[in-house]
């Protein structure tokens, strides 16, 4: 029997910004309460593709279990 495809969820960040920067600086949090630090809108572009490869991937974890 063919498991039905599990429509993917949103993924919630929380973003803490640095005020007194000239580029954007802080901190991105993921659901899951990992933090990372970045500076400028690079750093801030790989913290987003970083908390979206662990959420990914627990996804894919995730497809693997059977009940």
């Amino acid at each position: 029997m063919n498991a039905l495809p599990v429509e993917p969820r949103p993924v919630r960040l929380i973003l803490d910004l640095d005020p007194r920067s000239a580029a954007p600086a802080g901190t991105l949090t993921a659901r899951s309460g990992t933090a990372s630090r970045f500076t400028g809108w690079v750093g801030l572009t790989r913290a987003i593709e970083l908390a979206l490869a662990t959420e990914r991937g627990k996804a894919a974890a995730t497809e693997g279990e059977h009940p």
